[in-house]
């Protein structure tokens, strides 16, 4: 392989640069479908039916850009000269692929790590491609143009619910409750239902995404990436023919973006949007300064952040809480028991995606609910990643914003052998390409509509179908400027108000995410690095840096060839076709439950467990199903608890950090004590006790499992023991509704987590034993 010297200009083959299209196109149209198509991370559980699908639909939209930057590699490779940008991100996400191959295999389990280090790992590999796709300002533009008319979208849907849907879901909620209580697994007169309530109640406004932060940190984005397309109007506005309408008309689209923002009431995200305008001020009046003492502030930052850390901390263990209201409160209780956790895990953390499984283990007796991730993005990435994953993670994020201020070298010109396109006829296509995709895929993701009467089918295909598409083409006709210009007309952008402007959104999302996990919501992810991408490829266009010119071998293509196809072949055979067939067959068990057809159901979860050894998702809802159908069965069955015994064993196997599968186990063993005969019952009492010890030891802050294993070992006669987790269960019920009082001060009822019958036999019982004479 030879590096060749820098020419003067360096050019692309007419082939390649066909191909660039086509890919830009279906990254443009990812980011579309991925910020109107509601998409939880990969932490998200898989074991409620209305969840099943999440982790194929990721695989399947992450393949698409992983497979588009091994497809622009091999064509490069094969082409006669191989050209590379370098983005500034390479390093750290080497560090970061390595991290995540040490937790992958230090992970409780395997497929929800593969599956997060999948998703995580396609937005940065878009972003490499997209700088060296993003060769011309038109595309740059374009990329922005299409996040900033995205906003548009979101910010319609956020008046949507706002004005309409929130109610409507309130109305119907008090009609029938168990419709929308049952899918999630939640029972009536439960705290579960109570915190369901509760957000109903908030008539938050999240738009597309799973929370309304998610909507304010998309939001952000969208927001700078408008601010910089009225900043380049603003500047050619005596140069272009867009006159003054369409430079209104881009300031307000901007202030629509900014009042969905605002529709959120994410206090992060406005925050993180104050912050960055004063940033921006700053770069843009103090911009020659600022790159003359970069390495002086950059240390005075790293100073100010190590005082933070310490101020945070410090006042959080010398009060148990931070100052603010109760969202800080149990925020504070989030990160000391990540730090616990990762106290115990310092080498290579818990494993990518399986924060949920762990933090039971470290959560407060008193905290309200169990979350899959701590709330702060470096946390999340150092509980989950290690310490070499969070150096290049932070690697990958911010080496690309110190290079937009620091020197440049000279360098060549990349050009490409044939006449680029315009920006009217990349704007056509690209308007094309994506209302296709919304009027014909995302219907199809978001699946049917329900029968209803004429008027409400009309309104709902409108509303949720064609009126999004209908915003997005209108945003970006306006975005985009007029499309009757002459053919060459070019669109120039002053790249270092928009490098300023985009580095303050990165800042933005950076410091929103510190006090949540939003930045980790796979629309939001993408959308960042697209983001960083065009601030990669800006930086670029100013000051050219030198790319790589290399001529490889027949020898090294032909290697690097077969390494991508083997790639691409590992990821469809370990990545997503094991999770597609699985996740087939649970639904497909799911529909045949519904339907009464047991066996069919049982058959489905064997073969789902089959199709992905790395799972317990099947194992663990076949024995849940399994017990299940023996409370439902006429006759009392025996071996279906059996059945229900081997599945959660096998799944435990599998995944031995969740606590929820020792829990059924130790149910599954109470029912064989009560169906079994006399001379079997104490062995299965024993295992019972175990089982409650396993998963106790799993999830110590839990009530209800002291309560039950109180009750085992009350009935094993082991008096002692009984006695201790029976005040451990009204301990943790009474820290529980102390902190419930003084998040909720205004309910003058405490929705009991234990239950109110619960609470009091456990004090019964506790005055009963203590009563009772020594042996």
């Amino acid at each position: 392989m030879t590096k060749h010297p820098t020419e003067t200009s360096i050019s692309k083959s007419k082939a390649l640069v066909r191909l660039e299209y086509v890919l830009l196109g279906l990254c443009l149209c990812v980011i579309a479908l991925r910020t109107t198509f509601t998409e939880g991370p990969p932490m998200r559980s898989t074991t409620l039916a209305v969840n099943l699908g999440d982790s194929l639909y990721s695989l399947s939209v992450s393949a698409v850009l992983i497979f588009s930057f091994g497809l622009w590699v091999v064509w490069s490779i094969c082409s006669k000269r191989f050209l590379y940008r370098t983005a500034g991100m390479e390093i750290g996400l080497g560090i970061f692929c390595i991290a995540a191959v040490v937790a992958g295999f230090a992970a409780a389990d395997k497929r929800l790590a593969i599956t997060d280090i999948a998703v995580s790992l396609a937005p940065p590999l878009m972003a490499i491609l997209l700088v060296q796709i993003l060769d011309s300002q038109d595309k740059v533009k374009l990329v922005l143009v299409v996040i900033a008319v995205l906003g548009a979208v979101s910010a319609y849907q956020c008046a949507e619910q706002f004005f309409v849907s929130n109610q409507a879901t309130i109305e119907q909620y008090e009609q029938n409750p168990q419709t929308m209580l049952e899918p999630l697994g939640i029972e009536p007169g439960t705290f579960p239902q109570f915190m369901f309530e509760h957000r109903l109640y908030s008539q938050g406004v999240r738009g597309f995404f799973t929370t309304r932060n998610s909507a304010g940190s998309f939001a952000l984005m969208a927001f700078f990436a408008a601010i910089a397309l009225v900043v380049e109007k603003f500047k050619n506005r005596k140069s272009g023919s867009s006159g003054p309408r369409y430079l209104l008309a881009c300031g307000g689209i901007a202030a629509i973006i900014l009042l969905s923002l605002a529709l959120t009431r994410s206090k992060g995200a406005i925050i993180g949007l104050l912050f960055s305008a004063g940033v921006l001020g700053v770069l843009l009046r103090f911009g020659g300064w600022v790159k003359t003492h970069r390495k002086a502030i950059l240390a005075v930052c790293l100073l100010l952040c190590i005082a933070g850390c310490w101020v945070v901390a410090s006042y959080g263990l010398k009060h148990g809480r931070l100052p603010g209201g109760g969202s800080m409160l149990v925020r504070w209780q989030y990160w000391h028991a990540s730090a616990k956790m990762y106290a115990d895990h310092p080498l290579a953390g818990v494993g990518p995606g399986n924060f949920g499984h762990f933090y039971p283990h470290y959560k407060p007796a008193a905290a309200l609910e169990s979350v899959a991730d701590p709330h702060n993005f470096p946390l999340s990435i150092l509980t989950q990643y290690g310490p070499l994953g969070l150096v290049g993670f932070l690697a990958m994020i911010f080496i690309p914003l110190w290079r937009t201020i620091s020197p440049k070298p000279i360098a060549a010109s990349v050009k490409s052998n044939q006449r680029e396109l315009t920006f009217r006829t990349l704007v056509t296509i690209l308007l094309i390409a994506v209302s296709t995709v919304l009027l014909l895929l995302r219907p199809a993701l978001m699946g049917g509509v329900p029968a209803e009467a004429f008027d409400v089918v009309t309104y709902v295909i409108v509303t949720m179908y064609v009126a999004p598409v209908a915003v997005f083409i209108i945003s970006l006709m306006l975005l985009a400027g007029p499309l009757h210009k002459e053919p060459h007309a070019k669109y120039e952008i002053r790249n270092t108000n928009t490098a300023a402007i985009l580095c303050c959104a990165v800042l933005a999302v950076a410091l929103h995410n510190l006090i949540d996990f939003a930045i980790f919501e796979p629309g939001v992810f993408t959308a960042l690095w697209a983001i960083i991408a065009c601030l990669v490829a800006i930086d670029s266009h100013t000051n050219a840096r030198v790319p790589v010119v290399l001529k490889p071998a027949r020898s090294i293509s032909i290697l690097i060839v077969t390494a991508a196809l083997a790639a691409g072949w590992a990821y469809l055979g370990y990545v997503l076709v094991p999770v597609a067939k699985s996740t087939i067959r649970i639904q497909q068990a799911n529909q045949a439950i519904s339907i009464g057809q047991f066996e069919y159901a049982h058959e489905r979860l064997e073969k789902a467990a089959a199709d992905d050894p790395l799972s317990n998702v099947a194992l663990s809802h076949n024995g849940w199903f399994y017990l299940h159908h023996f409370r439902v069965a006429q006759d009392e069955n025996r071996d279906l608890l059996l059945r229900s015994v081997e599945c959660l064993q096998a799944a435990i196997e599998r995944n031995d950090a969740a606590f929820k599968n020792f829990e059924r186990l130790m149910d599954v063993y109470g029912l064989l004590v009560e169906v079994s005969p006399h001379r079997d019952k104490a062995g299965w009492l024993d295992k019972a006790f175990d089982a409650g010890l396993l998963a106790v030891e799993r999830y110590p802050g839990c009530g209800r499992l002291h309560f039950k294993l109180a009750q085992i070992a009350d009935q094993s006669d082991k008096t002692d023991v009984a006695i201790d987790h029976y005040k451990k269960a009204k301990e943790i019920e009474d820290k529980y509704r102390n902190q419930f009082r003084q998040m909720y001060p205004e309910r003058k009822e405490v929705v009991s987590r234990l239950g109110d019958e619960k609470y009091r036999s456990a004090v019964q019982r506790i005055k009963l034993l203590s009563e009772q004479p020594l042996p």
